[in-house]
């Protein structure tokens, strides 16, 4: 079960107003760093500052753990269109 920070940094994700934003941040990271657990805690460190969404260590955890799993290129259009949306469902 998600907690109340994922669930609103999701929902602000999926957002097409936010989505310009994600976009962007999403665009400046490599496949290879979002293939690291690191690498993927910086980009939900940045998306959750952008989106002004306080979340605890674990969460981030959590999330990054997510992204790696989706083990997406977030140079490829197409890709970061799938990861959005995987976050609405």
């Amino acid at each position: 079960m998600e907690s109340t920070s994922l669930q609103t940094f999701r929902r602000k994700m999926m957002n097409p107003v936010h989505w310009r934003k994600a976009n962007s941040i999403l665009s400046k990271y490599t496949k290879a760093a979002l293939a690291s657990q690191s690498g993927a805690e910086k980009l939900v460190a940045e998306l959750s500052e952008a989106f002004n969404v306080a979340m605890t260590q674990q969460e981030r955890v959590q999330a990054a753990k997510w992204i790696v799993q989706q083990g997406i290129d977030p140079q490829s259009r197409r890709e970061r269109m799938m990861l959005w949306k995987k976050a609405k469902s």
